[in-house]
């Protein structure tokens, strides 16, 4: 399995550095990136008097409306949208045609882009939603509010690399309101991101409201049936499946603090993490499932299942005691038994669990989803038990990890995940086997939260590494490439302005490290994470503008100096203004 990761590891980052791939035309910038692009002579020109056609049924509809409103909110253009076909559309008209394009899945799209015409196709509602996302996105490369906008001729044939590409919203540690969910789910869309996983439960609270047990929610801020009708019903429009997370059989504090019944401990107080194993427990499952059941089309829920504290059970005379009457020899035994128990009622009720690594041990069903925290390593495992999995990280996947270090912190490596960290993450890198491959369906990241949280400090962690994370799981892995990835970021980032994203710019972000001291001056060096862009910087405390001097190496300066610096890239600004106060703000460089 080593050697097996090692080369995969070796593959993939000959494939980033972009050794020997062709040139992409700078006047295409789309992010994920297609599986095939074919830039073609001339352009489109889209303005107030062009038609958006749509053919087919409501549903093609529905995605130019969509599209259409994207136009109008970035560019300032509001075509008018009737109903018609590409055979008799009139000239410089947008057409969206269900019921042709490719049979590469139904996520699948064909974008042909000429002069007189842009005709989006697919065989499915899911294609054509994706294809309108990427139509936009080469109307939008610049973001200006103008009488009409210039698209280049393309023909784009694409599909996804893996058919989930997820994010984790913890709900449970951090209560979010409907709107912003709803809103979340918007910018997850403009990635072709199409898994919410909405993590509604654990140790801090119980966010999902379940008619037959009200003390779940404590009191606290919660979500009733009409919430998560309206959230899924918005991420169905969005081309994002919902799916709904729980933990079990751990992290269970809020439900057993409400209802003590249904805890392993034999008193209150203490670890109280653990759910006891008496059929009591088994019947309040079965009614939160069969509310999920009705709230949440999709076919998955996640049961959690990350950390099984089974010193709990160990020390329950209750539960040794249920082992004995059950014949169950040891808590290994008992976890596949509660496993075995929570598969029949997820069948019962026609959905099918994904769940983190503790689920390998056994128990669940056959098809149930196995979703690894451990990376490749995991997946490796996993795939070999024939379930199909999908593939995340703790580490490298995990985006509540800080995106930089603050000014004046020394960081070691692993301290902070980059913006290049997420995209090096491959989840199905070329090297592996294609039987391996097929079993890896997904690959997912987790935004946890703090109580303390806001949901401004939500995006930012989220965007724009999710950008990264929506490339490495939809655009193939030899078309993987680092090198231009950062600037189409910046097209990327100029939408998330105007549509009011609140985005991270860590990745362009100057930051400052002492290289000597010597009496009253120090040395400084600056640096960024990305490779895009220029350095300039003031020490007079004016505001770096394109004009300022560019950084090019070390500087000395007093100890009482302010150094204020910002990235630059064509004259327009890649980040906000760093201020670095010398005496106090800079540390020793990484170690």
């Amino acid at each position: 399995m080593t050697s097996r990761l090692v080369a995969a590891v070796s593959v993939f980052f000959c494939l980033v550095s972009g050794a020997g791939a062709a040139e992409r035309p700078a006047e295409i910038s789309l992010i994920p990136w297609p599986a095939s692009v074919q830039q073609e002579g001339g352009s489109f020109t889209l303005e107030s008097q062009s038609q958006i056609v749509w053919e087919g049924d409501a549903r093609a509809q529905a995605v130019a409306h969509y599209f259409g409103e994207l136009v109008e909110r970035t560019r300032g253009i509001r075509p008018v949208i009737v109903q018609g076909s590409a055979q008799d559309a009139p000239k410089r008209s947008v057409v969206f045609a269900l019921g042709g394009g490719s049979g590469a899945g139904p996520e699948a799209y064909r974008l042909e882009v000429s002069p007189r015409m842009a005709l989006v196709s697919a065989a499915d509602p899911r294609g054509l939603f994706n294809g309108a996302v990427t139509l936009w996105q080469l109307a939008s490369q610049q973001t200006s509010v103008v009488p009409e906008v210039r698209i280049p001729a393309v023909r784009i044939e694409d599909a996804p690399r893996m058919r989930w590409r997820g994010v984790l919203l913890d709900s449970a540690h951090q209560y979010q309101t409907v709107d912003f969910i709803k809103r979340y789910i918007d910018f997850m869309a403009l990635h072709k991101l199409n898994v919410l996983h909405w993590h509604l439960v654990g140790d801090q609270a119980w966010r999902l409201q379940i008619p037959k047990y009200p003390k779940l929610t404590g009191g606290l801020s919660s979500y009733s049936a009409e919430d998560v009708r309206e959230v899924v019903e918005h991420a169905a429009t969005r081309n994002v499946m919902v799916v709904p997370g729980l933990e079990m059989p751990g992290h269970a504090t809020a439900a057993v603090t409400a209802y003590p019944t249904l805890r392993a401990a034999d008193a209150p107080g203490g670890a109280n993490s653990l759910y006891n194993v008496e059929e009591e427990t088994f019947a309040f499952f079965d009614a939160v499932f069969a509310q999920i059941a009705a709230s949440f089309p999709a076919e998955y829920i996640h049961i959690g299942a990350d950390d099984v504290p089974k010193e709990q059970w160990k020390q329950s005379a209750s539960v040794q005691a249920r082992m004995r009457e059950l014949g169950i020899v040891n808590e290994a035994r008992l976890q596949r038994y509660f496993f075995e128990r929570i598969g029949q009622l997820t069948q019962k009720h026609r959905k099918r669990i994904v769940g983190w690594d503790s689920i390998f041990g056994g128990g669940v069903p056959a098809d149930s989803v196995i979703m690894t925290a451990r990376g490749l390593d995991g997946a490796l495992g996993a795939v070999a038990s024939g379930h199909e999995v999908i593939v995340s990280s703790s580490s490298l996947l995990s985006f509540d990890r800080p995106q930089t270090a603050r000014l004046g912190e020394r960081v070691k490596a692993g301290d902070i995940l980059s913006l290049a960290d997420v995209y090096r993450f491959d989840p199905a890198p070329a090297a592996l086997s294609p039987q391996d491959r097929s079993r890896l369906v997904g690959v997912h990241a987790s935004v946890w939260t703090r109580t303390d949280g806001n949901e401004a400090e939500i995006e930012s962690m989220t965007f724009p590494r999710a950008a990264a994370l929506a490339e490495t799981g939809w655009t193939p892995s030899s078309e993987l490439r680092w090198a231009d990835f950062p600037t189409r970021l910046v097209a990327m980032m100029a939408r998330y302005s105007r549509l009011g994203l609140r985005f991270s710019d860590a990745a362009f972000r100057p930051m400052a490290f002492k290289r000597g001291e010597s009496g009253d001056r120090v040395s400084v060096e600056l640096a960024k994470q990305a490779p895009l862009g220029e350095i300039r910087y003031t020490v007079n405390g004016a505001e770096p503008t394109a004009r300022s001097p560019v950084y090019a190496d070390v500087f000395e300066v007093p100890r009482a100096t302010v150094i204020k610096a910002a990235v630059f890239h064509n004259g327009e600004p890649l980040s906000r203004t760093t201020s670095i106060d010398v005496a106090r703000d800079i540390a020793g460089g990484p170690m």
